[in-house]
């Protein structure tokens, strides 16, 4: 088989069905028979927002993949494979590269930077696997390792292929088996004693349901242990919409100091804490606000526990979900819900009232159903969202961890490719926007609907309490006419509350082609979570301690 058609099948294998990207004269004969092959090919308005597009498929569909050429292509996407590193989405890189025999003599062939290998050096750095398929003998089972890394591991891997391997035959190996995360019984059996004997003791029990959840496809193993002990749980932010916010035990997302009083209070008062598949970031916990008594919680990962101030290892997190779950006793009472805050009451418009944050959550709120999927920028687009209660899981998208802006719209792509019968709505700041809205061009090329709503405040809000100055301040555009502009959709631009309701119905309606709304908020509007985030890194901005 050619090395280029067994690399297609491997990524069909996988479960992909669009590949992104931008074509360049060294991956060009891929690119011939991707496009001839049953998987379609995204072209992109440029490379960051093929890889975030990837990224946002990966992380609905569970495994994405970008093509791009070489140098140019591929340093582009630097930055959102290392978010996908960093935030476990499994995305494969694939990139055209110069062929075996142009390398003679170490020519300066276009696109090269320092050497031909520097490309890889670079990718070394954000993949959990990486091969350059310059020999048919192994070129099958390299690209197999490599898939297998990223399945196992969720984060990004590198494959290179030089331009003369593509139609090289290799001899196809078949996909190593999946591997399954060993479990020591002798440590699952001393955790889990030690772990019920803490749980039975609780009168205040709790789960933390981190990203790992969702990344490893837990969630039904969760679900069923709290099923199983009716105990209340909490997303993190990287964490929300993990497990269904309507579910009767969700008692909201915990943020540190950036949480509602009643969600720090059940967190924080909780004498037995369950953390399952958690990343402790800076942004997530409020920048380490989080005030959880060490000798009360349990953390469980991928291939470890931590009891109070000790570690079991060699134990896999769902053998022991399931291990919980069964050692229940049955005849033991669930344990009582903690009281949420109060159901938001139904939001009404009023004519004429100027848009602000503080309201414009509860419109939104208002306005999602059980197919949206919401897809917040890092900054207030995020802090903001938290409070919204999405219906179904894993629908709440935001690099919340890596925090790259650029991200929400052409994740906007990924999204709805990857499961047509979601509805993205894009909450982006115009800073943000500037960086990657051109995507919304790609978005109306192939039939999708997002509705984007841009914060638009004059320029990037977050850092403007932190230190401000022109640097902060964008040149305004027309931001509704853009559709006009690209050939399709609709525009709006809203100030007050009934332009901002009736341009929400106009979007739900516009099932064809893309909306934006040009929301404009007040220069220094923000959430009470962003204000408290801001005072915080103030002080780091400007060398001082961080406030408690």
């Amino acid at each position: 088989m050619k090395i280029g058609d067994y690399l297609i099948g491997a990524v069909r294998a996988a479960g992909v069905r669009h590949v992104f990207g931008i074509q360049g004269d060294y991956v060009l004969a891929f690119y011939a028979r991707l496009c001839a092959s049953d998987l379609t090919v995204v072209n992109t308005c440029d490379e960051p927002g093929a890889g975030f597009a990837a990224d946002a498929y990966a992380r609905v569909s569970g495994f994405g993949a970008v093509c791009v050429t070489y140098g140019v292509g591929g340093l582009k996407l630097a930055n959102t494979t290392a978010q996908a590193f960093a935030e476990r989405s499994p995305v494969l890189v694939i990139s055209g590269a110069p062929g075996v025999s142009e390398r003679r003599g170490d020519p300066l062939l276009h696109h090269k930077v320092r050497s031909f290998d520097t490309q890889l050096k670079v990718f070394r750095e954000m993949t959990v696997a990486q091969a350059v398929l310059d020999n048919p003998d192994t070129a099958a089972s390299e690209i197999e390792r490599v898939l297998a890394a990223v399945k196992k591991h969720k984060r990004p891997g590198y494959l290179e292929l030089p331009r003369d391997m593509v139609l090289a035959e290799t001899v196809p190996t078949g996909a190593p088996p999946a591997e399954q995360p060993a479990t020591d019984p002798a440590a699952l059996a001393e955790a889990l004693a030690e772990v019920m004997g803490m749980l039975a003791a609780a009168r205040r029990p709790l789960v933390v349901v981190g990203l790992e959840v969702h990344r490893f496809g837990l969630e039904q193993s969760v679900l069923n242990l709290l099923e199983r002990t009716g105990f209340p749980f909490v997303t993190g932010v990287m964490g929300k919409s993990v497990l269904p916010e309507t579910h009767p035990g969700f008692v909201g997302v915990y943020a540190g100091a950036m949480s509602p009083p009643e969600v720090r209070d059940a967190v924080e008062e909780a004498d037995c804490v369950l953390a399952v598949g958690p990343l402790v970031t800076d942004l997530a916990t409020g920048m380490f606000t989080q005030r959880l008594d060490p000798g009360r919680t349990v953390a469980v990962g991928q291939e470890w526990i931590w009891v109070r101030h000790h570690a079991y290892l060699g134990i896999g997190i769902q053998a022991f979900l399931e291990s919980v779950t069964q050692a229940w006793p049955e005849t033991r009472p669930a344990a009582s819900l903690v009281a949420r805050g109060q159901e938001p009451e139904p939001f009404v418009p009023e004519a004429g009232r100027r848009v602000a944050i503080a309201r414009l959550i509860p419109c939104l709120q208002t306005f999602l159903d059980h197919r949206t999927t919401v897809i917040a920028e890092p900054g207030d687009a995020l802090f903001s969202a938290l409070d919204l209660r999405v219906h179904e899981m894993s629908e709440f998208l935001s690099p919340a961890y890596y925090a790259s802006l650029g991200f929400a719209v052409p994740a906007a792509i990924g999204v709805q490719l990857a499961d047509p019968g979601r509805r993205p709505l894009v909450l982006v700041g115009d800073g943000a926007f500037q960086m990657s809205g051109t995507e919304l061009s790609t978005a109306l090329r192939y039939g999708l609907s997002p509705i984007v709503v841009i914060l638009n405040n004059g320029g990037y809000g977050t850092f403007r309490p932190m230190v401000d100055g022109p640097f902060n301040d964008l040149q305004p555009w027309r931001y509704a006419e853009l559709p006009g502009l690209i050939g399709g959709g609709l525009g709006f631009t809203v100030t007050t509350e009934d332009q901002l309701a009736s341009a929400l119905a106009a979007a739900r309606e516009n099932t064809s082609s893309p909306t934006l709304i040009d929301l404009r908020l007040s220069r220094d509007d923000g959430s009470p979570r962003l204000k408290q985030l801001t005072g915080q890194l103030k002080q780091r901005t400007r060398g001082g301690p961080a406030a408690a």
